[in-house]
């Protein structure tokens, strides 16, 4: 009996000391050799969603095991949230390490002339957020704001609210268009028109020389009463084009894109769009506010990005002819 019980000791100290084995096999063997995942941890996540999401990512051989070890080690409470870029190299123990640090600033870059749904895409691939909720905040709190917000660099804290990204934006906007608003009202001109225009200006321009020639083009059309014809106003009007993956059409058809039923088409309604149609930067606000007057009336750019102005239409059609059929 005796040698029974001793028996079956040993085969419980061996049980445990393989499953111990094991596990520290499980903590300390990487699952790969070093290809990067993506993983986000949202604010609230469990460890088990945690554990569940790197298992998805196959960075882990268990969930149990990565579970088990936080809380071992009392961990739960020092996941932070964040966007981490995980190699398959690392151990359970090191990939816990990592997610102790968190991201907690994450610089953001908004380019100049991205309407609000592309700032929108480009937040919810680096910030580590809920998406649909986020969406929504952001979407909302932006309906009248395209064009007011400020395309630039941005330091903020990883768990940032869409409404306190919006009011940031904003106030960056109010911020720089100060600085030029005395020689915008010098055009005669609106906040909203100067913003509208330097849209345009934004999208329709390549290298910072046309950028205040342009600016003097939109403004001769206007006081002639000629319809503005923009073709970023059509892209912006048509919206979203799934084959391209893009909110710009690529080659605007004067045939069909042009006849495009919206109050933002340039070429059906003459005088300014209904809004911006985009977020300028400052170099397109300045333009707005000190135009370059010139002989000039339409502009084209070839494939190769180079512009080419015209003072006739009959000049514009020539150079249309020659540099782009």
């Amino acid at each position: 009996m005796l040698r029974t019980k001793v028996f079956i000791l040993i085969l419980l100290i061996l049980g445990a000391l393989s499953a111990g084995v094991y596990f520290v096999y499980q903590l300390n063997q990487p699952v790969g050799e070093g290809e990067k995942k993506e993983i986000v941890v949202e604010s609230g996540d469990s460890v088990w969603e945690i554990a569940s999401k790197l298992d998805e990512e196959g960075l882990i051989r268990s969930t149990t095991t990565f579970v088990l070890y936080v809380r071992l080690r009392n961990l739960t409470t020092k996941l932070q949230a964040g966007r981490y870029d995980i190699p398959s190299s690392l151990s359970v123990a090191q990939i816990t390490k990592l997610l102790q640090h968190g991201t907690f600033d994450v610089r953001l870059t908004f380019l100049e002339g991205w309407r609000r749904e592309e700032y929108l895409e480009y937040m919810l691939e680096r910030l580590p957020v809920n998406n649909e909720s986020f969406t929504e905040g952001f979407m909302t709190g932006t309906k009248e704001l395209e064009g007011y917000l400020f395309p630039d660099t941005y330091l903020v804290s990883q768990d940032v609210t869409a409404k306190e990204l919006v009011a940031l934006l904003k106030e960056n906007f109010e911020r720089r268009y100060a600085e030029v608003a005395e020689a915008i009202a010098e055009q005669k001109l609106t906040k909203k028109q100067a913003v509208i225009l330097a849209s345009m200006v934004e999208r329709e321009t390549r290298q910072p020389e046309e950028v205040a020639i342009i600016a003097g083009i939109f403004l001769k059309r206007l006081e002639m009463g000629m319809p503005l014809g923009v073709c970023a106003t059509v892209q912006y009007a048509l919206g979203y084009q799934e084959k391209e993956e893009t909110w710009w059409k690529k080659g605007i058809t004067s045939n069909e894109d042009t006849k495009v039923d919206s109050p933002y088409n340039t070429y059906k309604h003459a005088g300014l769009p209904l809004a911006p149609i985009c977020n300028p930067g400052l170099a397109a606000l300045r333009a707005v506010a000190n135009p370059q007057s010139s002989e000039y009336l339409y502009y084209l750019h070839d494939e190769d990005g180079n512009i080419h102005y015209a003072k006739t239409l009959e000049e514009h059609q020539q150079n249309k002819a020659k540099y782009l059929e």
